[in-house]
């Protein structure tokens, strides 16, 4: 009897280990598109197209508390405040822009970055001074916690309303790999000695998530 029921035992075990098997190759699958739709760590935001009526019809999202409307919450501000006048296209409505004097700072809250986000924009001018620059910078971290400072902008616009151009984002930071993401913030900083300035509806890019 022993004898007898082995073999049947030995291939219930087997057609076990097989079904368990291709249950972990579906899981397995299943997490790497989830992977490579979403990068790790990045939730997807809400997006528009706020840009269109300058022939940009990318899809965008709003860096937090980047409308300045409820003020900037998240925000690290030094010699700035946030004040009335919204930038003169209205492109989502409101009253509010954020002014960095000459000898100011202002800091984004952090951002996650893939690949997926390859440019920002938003809008600038000069409100104080004939020259200098509003340096525009991304501050990122590495893998062994250093901190890097990659300028990618130094804007030279007029007293008036100007939109930037499609900024470099993902292009112009380490991430080579599919599903790599950094923590980024956005800083805005103008040049020393230079003029006062105000930006206002700062947008991502993320075209392709």
């Amino acid at each position: 009897m022993f004898a007898s029921s082995r073999p049947t035992a030995f291939k219930f075990a087997r057609r076990l280990g097989i079904a368990v098997s291709a249950c972990f190759v579906a899981l397995g699958s299943s997490a790497a598109s989830a992977l490579a739709g979403t990068p790790a760590g990045c939730a997807p935001s809400p997006t528009s197209t706020p840009f269109a009526q300058l022939g940009d019809s990318a899809e965008y999202s709003l860096v937090p508390g980047g409308s300045f409307e409820s003020g900037a919450p998240g925000w690290s501000l030094t010699n700035s405040t946030v004040v009335s006048g919204n930038e003169s296209y209205e492109i989502g409505g409101g009253t509010q822009s954020l002014a960095i004097q000459p000898n100011g700072v202002a800091v984004s809250p952090s951002v996650c970055v893939s690949t997926a986000d390859p440019t920002f924009r938003f809008f600038a001018r000069r409100t104080s001074g004939s020259w200098g620059v509003l340096k525009v910078i991304l501050r990122w971290t590495d893998s062994f916690g250093v901190t890097h400072d990659t300028t990618v902008a130094a804007l030279q616009t007029g007293a008036s309303w100007t939109p930037t151009s499609a900024l470099k984002l993902a292009g112009d930071l380490p991430l080579w790999q599919p599903g790599s993401t950094l923590s980024v913030k956005l800083v805005f900083q103008p040049e020393q000695h230079g003029g006062a300035w105000a930006i206002d509806d700062v947008y991502m890019d993320p075209r392709m998530s």
